[in-house]
């Protein structure tokens, strides 16, 4: 079994610390995924973008208004420029997908979300160029074609396809080879789970903020919850009780 998969199947969940730790410390930084690891989190996930001269940086959206104020694209600026101009929350530099990478190094499992199509064989060449056989990570998104791109790069890389929206992609994540669903977790329904598992499919829903949302969507019999708050949801699953990894 692929140490991905492993660690997303830890009984009764496992909890899977979004950008890191985005609800605790400012999202997608370096500081946010030590937090997320020695949360105890069993995955934390990145999202990954490319910069106008070409190199990969770990941040969410499309510019760096809402993180860091500053209303400029990822694609307008070069690696140079970010590291020297842009700070997450005033504070943090952005990485690049290679710090992130290098930092997690095998001590939690690790999801790269891909948003932007384009870059799925950059993404790939530097997943791959970091680790002999990376078995402990997992490239995820909303785009089928970009996961059906990677498996015919790199058979061996592990997929999710990401969904927010109903009829889901179960069937779909199957059919191009994904290994892991990812739904918005009101999608996460106990007969959703039924098929998705019937279907060799690892579940894992996003995202479990709050009381609400976790209890209903750990009668529905997830392998995994994503989290803005992987400490908060650790603790959660000691109350009801876990496997070590």
């Amino acid at each position: 079994m692929k140490e991905i998969i492993r660690r997303l199947t830890v009984k009764p969940f496992a909890v899977v610390g979004h950008r890191g730790a985005g609800g605790e410390l400012p999202e997608n930084t370096l500081k946010a995924f030590e937090r997320g690891i020695s949360a105890g989190a069993d995955v934390i996930e990145c999202d990954v973008r490319e910069t106008a001269d070409g190199e990969l940086v770990v941040v969410h959206d499309p510019d760096f208004k809402r993180v860091a104020g500053v209303d400029r694209k990822v694609k307008e600026l070069t690696l140079k420029e970010i590291k020297e101009k842009i700070r997450i929350a005033g504070t943090e530099p952005v990485p690049t997908l290679r710090e992130v990478i290098e930092t997690v190094n095998g001590r939690c499992g690790l999801f790269v979300e891909i948003k932007e199509p384009e870059t799925v064989e950059k993404v790939v060449k530097e997943v791959v160029s970091l680790s002999e056989f990376p078995n402990w990570i997992a490239l995820i998104s909303f785009y089928p074609e970009a996961l059906k791109r990677v498996k015919e790069i790199e058979r061996e890389l592990t997929t999710g396809l990401i969904y927010s929206r109903p009829p889901g992609g179960i069937v779909t994540a199957k059919e191009i080879g994904a290994e892991i669903v990812l739904p918005r977790w009101p999608l996460a329904t106990e007969k959703a789970v039924r098929f998705a598992h019937r279907l060799k499919e690892v579940v894992v829903a996003w995202l479990i903020d709050d009381e609400r949302s976790f209890e209903r969507t750990l009668r529905n019999g997830v392998d995994a919850m994503a989290t803005d708050f992987p400490s908060w949801l650790v603790k959660k699953r000691k109350e009801v009780g876990s496997s070590p990894v």
